[in-house]
């Protein structure tokens, strides 16, 4: 992913797409009873498209550049993979400890750092997007490596831990898109040159990654209407958590960036790899490991739908404020 000034159509208009999938979803799902008897098949295929998206997206060639900058890789990494994960915890412990399955989805969306769009927040907040690029696929691995480990440490009261079923969705959901994906960019280099696969399909990722989205939400809700209705007083309770844990990050991104004097650019890298979320990856695991357990995954899309207004507004403060915000200016 290069760096971009802006988002694109399909990045500007996620939140109003996925709101509308979502709306429409329980709108129609009580008035065809249809729906519910084919909604997981269409939602399994979804996932499976956004996540090849998602992977078509990945630079994983960029991981080699990694050792060039452990330093900043270790602050980004014990942010992302220790101290957010345990504020999330302390979250979903004060506000959901009452809804277990809502506990749940949100463990799940916290613990996933973003793995595709922080790059072009980066860019937008003039960061360092090189850097990213090489954090990215890191970040990557490391998210499929510990998520059993927050889940028994986080959530092992709640659901027992599932090795079989979570490699089984691991191999579905993460390795055969990623191989596709890893295919598909080889012949396009080999029949048309990186130039043309740069300039003429640089968004598509965006694209797929926004679509099969949107068709997994409404399919979600279509399906699983009268739950979701009869526990949105519920579901409604985490946008509290969500918007603190999103605060919190941004406070914490930027006492370490002063702390350890980081470059503005560093810090702006740092501050929107720590809000930014892997909610696809976090909704595909959700999927495979609790098909049945609907409020997970819901619990989930309310972070997707607020992360990108926040995320905009961490951009404009990050601009506003970037000759002096992490003591150095840049």
């Amino acid at each position: 992913m290069s760096e971009e000034s802006g988002l694109n159509r399909f990045e500007s208009s996620q939140p109003a797409i996925l709101i509308a999938a979502m709306l429409l979803g329980l709108i129609i799902g009580p008035a065809f009873s249809g729906i519910a008897g084919i909604s997981n098949s269409i939602v399994y295929l979804s996932l499976v498209g956004l996540m090849f998206g998602i992977a078509l997206g990945t630079p994983l060639r960029s991981v080699a550049k990694s050792y060039a900058r452990l330093k900043f890789f270790g602050i980004a990494w014990s942010v992302n993979f220790i101290i957010v994960p345990l504020v999330g915890f302390l979250l979903a412990s004060i506000f959901l400890s009452g809804t277990p399955l809502i506990f749940l989805g949100f463990i799940l969306y916290v613990v996933t750092p973003c793995t595709d769009w922080f790059l072009v927040f980066t860019g937008m907040a003039k960061g360092d997007v090189s850097l990213g690029l090489a954090l990215l696929p890191t970040q990557l691995v490391l998210q499929i490596l510990l998520i059993p480990v927050y889940l028994f440490l986080f959530a092992g009261e709640i659901v027992p831990f599932q090795l079989a079923a979570l490699v089984e969705t691991v191999i579905i959901f993460i390795v055969l898109p990623f191989a596709f994906a890893i295919l598909t960019n080889r012949a396009i280099v080999r029949t048309k040159g990186a130039v043309w696969k740069e300039r003429r399909l640089k968004n598509v990722p965006i694209a797929i990654q926004t679509l099969t989205l949107a068709i997994a939400i409404f399919f979600m809700f279509a399906g699983q209407t009268q739950v979701i209705i009869d526990n949105a007083g519920a579901l409604a309770i985490v946008l509290l958590p969500v918007l603190i844990f999103f605060a919190i990050s941004y406070a914490i991104s930027h006492y370490i960036s002063r702390w350890l004097r980081l470059r503005y650019e560093e810090c702006a890298l740092l501050t929107c790899t720590s809000i930014a979320r892997n909610s696809p990856l976090a909704l595909a695991i959700a999927f495979g490991l609790f098909p049945n357990l609907p409020l997970v995954q819901v619990a989930i899309i309310i972070g997707v739908i607020v992360e990108l207004p926040v995320l905009v507004l961490v951009v404009k403060s990050l601009n506003k404020g970037r000759p002096t915000y992490c003591g150095q200016g840049s």
